[in-house]
């Protein structure tokens, strides 16, 4: 009985968001603040960007804020994109806790593309300048029983040649656990927004996933832009545990680290994961090492772009 009350509450939200977003987009532009829709988190990134349910850490800020609850106490997160080339670059940094009244995540998103060369309106060369863009994001998270539902009000901050422009931004987010091995989650990115007096277009992600065996997660998500076709992405981790520990699963249980009582029984959780995504046209893959208090993962993304190249992309998670 209560699972079909949760599973109401998920449901009555999901339609919420898909019934306001096409009203709340008029008048946007469809390339404005790109930065903030390119994905954080190399494990996310390596599954496709499937991320709608498969987070339960502090990046959780940014795909979903509704799994923010599964958070392991007090969590850092960091993100470096480390071959962007052309002067570009795109990092990431969070901090989130769980609290009595739910979690709370502060998480900063930043693109910035240095040495751009400047002409006058006679096409004559005036020096370089930089720009750089960036993302403030303050997310809440709380459950009610197997229902989690998230909340991300944001702050837009964008530099040109020493002009500045602001913006902000609302995140919603939602997610079901339906048993032991399937997980539902919705998501609505800049639900509502404005920039510069422009309507920052929306983007609304739907998604699945799967646990059906040991270690094993299969992830896929339905996503829509504003005047843009429908697409799919899909991703699969597979975690191996080299020590003895007990919870080698995709799927861990909130344990406080300061249960550790040394670094040998730390160690013997340590696991390896690897990972494959697929998105409109683009392969990746990863790989990424876990303990109980630190994770790092890698991804390559092929981008399968005339003129960008591809990525090689970073991601650090402390636990304290």
């Amino acid at each position: 009985m209560k699972t079909k009350i949760y599973l109401k509450y998920f449901l009555a939200l999901a339609m919420l968001v898909f019934a306001a977003a096409p009203l709340l987009g008029q008048g946007m532009n469809n390339s404005l603040l790109a930065y903030a829709r390119m994905g954080v988190g190399a494990r996310v990134i390596a599954m496709g960007e499937a991320g709608s349910t498969v987070t339960s850490d502090v990046v959780s800020g940014y795909w979903n804020p509704a799994g923010l609850v599964r958070m392991k106490d007090f969590e850092v997160g960091t993100m470096l994109n480390a071959s962007m080339g052309y002067g570009r670059s795109h990092n990431y940094a969070s901090f989130g806790n769980r609290f009595g009244f739910g979690a709370l995540a502060l998480s900063w998103v930043n693109a910035n593309v240095l040495d751009i060369d400047g002409y006058d309106e006679n096409e004559n060369p005036t020096g370089t300048f930089s720009e750089s863009e960036n993302n403030f994001t303050l997310s809440y998270a709380h459950n009610i029983g197997k229902f989690s539902f998230g909340l991300s009000p944001k702050f837009y901050l964008s530099t040109l040649d020493g002009e500045t422009q602001t913006g902000y931004g609302v995140d919603l987010g939602a997610k079901f656990d339906i048993n032991q091995y399937l997980e539902i989650g919705a998501m609505a990115r800049d639900l509502y927004g404005k920039f510069d007096d422009t309507t920052v277009p929306y983007q609304i992600s739907a998604g699945l996933a799967a646990y059906p065996l040991r270690g094993l997660t299969l992830a896929a998500d339905a996503k829509l832009e504003q005047e843009e076709d429908p697409y799919f992405c899909f991703g699969a981790e597979y975690w191996t545990s080299i020590g003895s520990d007990p919870e080698a699963d995709s799927k861990l249980s909130v344990v406080s680290v300061s249960e550790q009582s040394s670094w040998e029984e730390a160690l013997s959780t340590l696991q390896t994961g690897l990972r494959l995504g697929y998105n409109r046209g683009r392969l990746s893959a990863g790989t990424g090492i876990r303990l109980r208090n630190f994770q790092l993962d890698y991804v390559f993304r092929y981008n399968n772009h005339e003129v960008f190249g591809n990525d090689h992309i970073l991601s650090l998670i402390l636990r304290f």
